[in-house]
């Protein structure tokens, strides 16, 4: 359990539009968005304040084993990544590559903290790279939420005297590592993700809406998004407040259903051996070198996938 926060940064958020239904329709909805957050990475140090001790060191070992401890993986990884590169150069036109983006979503949940994290970062520094080097654009993304218990957004439903159904009781922190427009496609600064007073709990469908509406469909004729994830979204306050204890799950496969209809190729690699659900266009690993080459082998997948679908998208 983290320590609190000695101090708190609220981002300016973009207004979210929150469907005018009643709380017990049915629909997914969040009971308030005024808490939630939307922060550049390299403000992440204020948003969290004052950390103990103990978890400044934990982050520093962290980052130090990071950039230290995978030399060998690192050139494996470099390998595959250059035959993925050669590949890619022969497939796809320049043309092609200037019309796609990827963006890489990294599940920021309690249980991501340690090798599961390293193992997600390893991975996306790989695709990264190897996507510069197609000058394909990419977007590092993570999210989260501000605290554990639901937050301000629970005490706001206990002071509105708990109505049922409350939807997404908890405020959300969406983080952006690096834009398709940023000059270095893995900056320093994603190592805050390896911060484990960062990590709370994951609310996946809403983060998968986010990343997309980053994603100009005029921009991009081909937009994929790559979840780098351990498991399913949860969050026990909205999952014990709602009958519904499917509402988290239930609304990121609606929201992907949504996502594919509109042209997106949506994949992730799970970092984990469970098995709680199989999404269409998935890889599985867990050490941070076979996590890595399944990311890149992810990313092929995707822009295969993408590049087909294509041409029926556009008519």
């Amino acid at each position: 359990m983290v320590g609190k926060w000695a101090k708190w940064f609220t981002a300016p958020t973009p207004s979210r539009p929150v469907p005018s239904v009643k709380p017990d329709s049915g629909i997914y909805l969040p009971f308030t968005t005024v808490f939630d957050e939307i922060i550049d990475a390299d403000k992440i140090p204020a948003v969290l304040g004052n950390s103990l001790p103990g978890e400044v060191t934990s982050f520093e070992d962290a980052a130090r084993r990071f950039d230290n401890e995978f030399q060998g993986e690192r050139i494996t990884i470099g390998a595959a990544a250059g035959r993925l590169v050669a590949h890619l150069h022969k497939e796809l036109s320049g043309e092609q590559r200037s019309q796609t983006v990827v963006s890489f979503l990294i599940d920021h949940s309690g249980s991501m903290r340690g090798l599961r994290m390293l193992s997600a970062l390893l991975a996306v520094e790989a695709a990264t790279g190897a996507l510069t080097q197609l000058n394909i654009k990419s977007e590092i993304l993570g999210f989260t939420t501000t605290s554990w218990k639901g937050g301000k957004s629970r005490r706001s439903w206990v002071k509105a005297g708990k109505p049922r159904n409350p939807g997404r009781l908890c405020d959300l922190r969406h983080i952006i590592y690096s834009s398709a427009d940023s000059i270095n496609g893995f900056p320093w600064h994603v190592r805050h993700a390896l911060r484990s007073d960062l990590l709370h709990e994951n609310i996946d469908g809403e983060a998968l809406e986010w990343a997309a509406s980053r994603l100009d469909a005029i921009r991009w004729k081909n937009r994929i998004i790559c979840i780098v994830s351990d498991g399913a979204p949860v969050d026990d306050s909205t999952l014990l407040a709602n009958d519904n204890r499917n509402i988290l799950i239930d609304h990121q496969k609606k929201v992907e259903t949504e996502l594919k209809q509109q042209g997106f190729v949506v994949g992730y690699l799970l970092v984990t051996d469970e098995r709680y659900r199989e999404p269409e266009l998935i890889e599985r690993a867990i050490e941070p070198e076979a996590c890595a080459l399944s990311l890149l082998m992810l990313v092929q997948r995707a822009l295969t996938s993408a590049l087909a679908a294509a041409p029926a998208a556009s008519t």
